[in-house]
């Protein structure tokens, strides 16, 4: 990046339902490798798919070594409440980890997004002494959060998103579907030649996130790639 004009940006994850009618039991799930073979119509069409996305590469040239394609599939919206709580109350940086913790639990070792247990661990793993736990397990036993999160779903639904991922970038570029790193980095540089950044985070205000929250900076460059 131009060390002389930096691009300083902040990442806020919106919550995204793949399967908004699954039930919020926590004892349900079914397996990924089932979920999928039933929304593309079977396996053949779902192994074309694959070759389609080729999401297996492209983890690999990460570091992602391993998806876990019987991963068990459930209801997200604990987890999407749990990663927008520690968002407002505790930082971009702290939530951002969390989230990267909680794909690593589901992702690769198959474990359900609604498993308070699985969780709190998660989360406990992050705080490094900051989060409350006692808080955030009485907050995942309420329905607090749930609004903001119906309301950011509606908010989608009027932008046409209907997929994941999508990037909505500087208030002004989308873009959308598993873009490769490299288109990424060409908005952010195009951000950058600008020196004008984005005026505002469009979600912030749906979730309730403060806007201290999001002019945030992390302190520890090494361990979070980016400003969040």
């Amino acid at each position: 990046m131009d060390e002389t004009n930096p691009v300083s940006f902040a990442v806020l994850r919106v919550p995204f339902f793949l399967e908004p009618d699954y039930s919020r039991d926590e004892s349900w799930s079914e397996t990924n490798r089932k979920r999928l073979e039933r929304k593309w119509g079977g396996k053949e069409a779902f192994e074309a798919q694959k070759k389609r996305h080729q999401l297996k590469e492209r983890g690999r040239e990460v570091g992602i070594q391993h998806f876990n394609l019987d991963r068990k599939a459930s209801n997200t919206l604990k987890s999407h409440r749990l990663v927008q709580w520690v968002t407002k109350h505790y930082g971009c940086a702290k939530s951002e980890a969390l989230y990267d913790l909680l794909n690593v639990e589901h992702f690769v070792n198959g474990k359900k997004l609604n498993d308070t247990k699985m969780l709190l661990e998660c989360t406990d793993k992050v705080s490094d002494g900051v989060i409350d736990l006692e808080k955030a397990e009485k907050f995942l036993a309420s329905d607090e959060g749930e609004k903001e999160i119906v309301l950011a779903k509606k908010a989608l639904d009027r932008l046409g998103i209907h997929s994941i991922p999508n990037f909505v970038i500087g208030g002004r570029e989308v873009l959308s579907g598993a873009v490769h790193w490299k288109e990424l980095v060409g908005a952010f540089r195009r951000i950058e030649r600008t020196g004008l950044g984005a005026p505002e985070n469009a979600f912030a205000t749906i979730l309730g996130i403060p806007k201290e929250i999001i002019t945030q900076t992390t302190l520890d460059p090494t361990k979070y790639a980016a400003s969040v």
